[in-house]
């Protein structure tokens, strides 16, 4: 029974230790418990650019630690200057062929994930691609299936073969070059 007491006497004061130690917020007149939701809101905000801070600093150290990383590791060097300048929502734009180059250099230079800002930025930077990587398939489906639809109802085009003087001179037509009997006709009439 003197147990069952204690147990209890010691639950209550947990309870009211834990109650009196809830912040206490005045708005507008009305008082209550705990944080209120801007606040929990703006400290989100801090925490989330110290870690973009964090990322920043780190590979920037690392790169000045390696100064021909930034000629050999081209991707990497756009990610750290990007973020240095731009900001972490400027990464997230960059192609994804270019995050993932990036992450790949940055996997070759650092052997020693303690840093915590290197770890997040490697964390950050794989699953853009791995999530930028799906869209990319899904819209390569969907603009496969509008090709096959478009052959479907349209007819598919005709293919023709073509001796190899027509090519070539087809060729020099792309490239800028005229071919000889245009060239000639356009002299006959200038002159």
């Amino acid at each position: 029974m003197l147990n069952d007491l204690k147990s209890q006497l010691g639950s209550s004061m947990r309870t009211v230790r834990s109650f009196l130690q809830r912040p206490i917020s005045v708005q507008q007149g009305n008082v209550t418990l705990g944080v209120p939701a801007s606040s929990l809101r703006a400290q989100a905000r801090d925490e989330q650019r110290l870690r973009v801070r964090r990322m920043r600093r780190d590979l920037y150290e690392l790169m000045q630690q390696h100064p021909s990383s930034r000629q050999l590791m081209r991707h990497l060097d756009l990610v750290e200057r990007t973020l240095r300048t731009e900001g972490f929502g400027a990464v997230e734009v960059l192609p994804v062929r270019v995050i993932a180059k990036a992450l790949t250099e940055l996997e070759k230079l650092v052997w020693d994930w303690s840093a915590p800002g290197l770890a997040e930025l490697r964390s950050r930077l794989a699953v853009m691609v791995k999530d930028r990587r799906h869209e990319a398939q899904r819209e390569a489906a969907s603009t496969a299936a509008l090709e096959l639809d478009l052959i479907a109802h349209h007819g598919a085009t005709d293919v023709t073969e073509v001796d190899h003087a027509d090519f070539e001179e087809m060729e020099r037509s792309w490239a800028g070059q005229m071919p000889e009997d245009t060239a000639r006709a356009l002299a006959q009439e200038k002159g």
